[in-house]
């Protein structure tokens, strides 16, 4: 693994509030565990958020998102697409490792709320479901 690759990887768990992620590969291993820097905010300051439900299609894990299958190049799923609860709707890819991205109910899906190649964090919103 390269420096670069261990700076993105670090960019990535920044991004997707990851605090520590271990990995290896033959002869190597790699621990990165960061510091979240968090500002005081007096909690007077702090306003109660609205807390609304998500009907849709969550990521399952951390990990670079594919609207096409990485090892055919065909879409996976498209807006529109009538699927069934368990039915694959995008692929989560870590390193040579894939994950399918299942729906949790039957529905329709809508148009894809990250774009193909982002990272994404554990619960992340992938679609909408109708």
């Amino acid at each position: 693994m390269t420096i670069e690759e261990i700076e993105r990887l670090a960019a990535w768990c920044a991004s997707a509030g990851i605090g520590e992620i271990e990995m290896s590969e033959a002869g190597f291993s790699l621990r990165l565990h960061m510091r979240a820097v968090v500002a005081e905010t007096p909690m007077a300051a702090v306003a109660p958020k609205a807390e609304t439900v998500f009907k849709g299609v969550r990521a399952p894990g951390v990990g670079v998102f594919c609207l096409d299958h990485p090892t055919t190049g065909r879409p996976i799923a498209g807006p529109g697409q009538v699927v069934r609860k368990g039915e694959t709707v995008g692929v989560l890819q870590v390193g040579p490792c894939l994950r399918a991205v299942l729906a949790p109910v039957d529905g329709v899906l809508g148009a894809a709320l990250i774009e193909d190649g982002a990272v994404v964090g554990y619960g992340t919103p992938l679609y909408e479901l109708a």
